[in-house]
């Protein structure tokens, strides 16, 4: 049975494949039922809503995991999430939520 950290590293891979895909039903059940995401334009904050309609299929996502920091029932994944030519810095917040790790907040730059 594999660990946390490897769950969250896969799960972390599997956000970046389904936003490429335009998966909006899994993205759905990854997320916490509230929801917070900093859009890398640094102005624009989305909730679970306008996140799920703003996804559709587009080039692919390569999403290299830093770090995930688990503290309790909470955990921190810092990833490096390159698409085309442009590269994104990725903070996620997830909760352990029943069996689940759920996404509760997602912060993003670009480097």
């Amino acid at each position: 049975m594999p660990d946390d950290v490897e769950v969250l590293r896969a799960q972390n891979v599997k956000i970046g494949d389904a936003e490429s895909s335009g998966d909006q039903k899994w993205l759905a059940s990854a997320l916490a039922p509230e929801f917070a995401f900093f859009r890398a334009d640094g102005e624009t904050f989305d909730d679970a809503g306008r996140f799920l309609q703003k996804v559709k299929a587009s080039s692919p996502r390569n999403t290299e995991v830093e770090s995930v920091e688990i503290i309790g029932n909470r955990a921190i994944v810092k990833c490096l999430v390159t698409q085309d030519t442009k590269k994104y810095h990725n903070l996620r917040l997830f909760v352990r939520y029943g069996e689940s790790w759920l996404l509760l907040a997602w912060a993003n730059e670009p480097i």
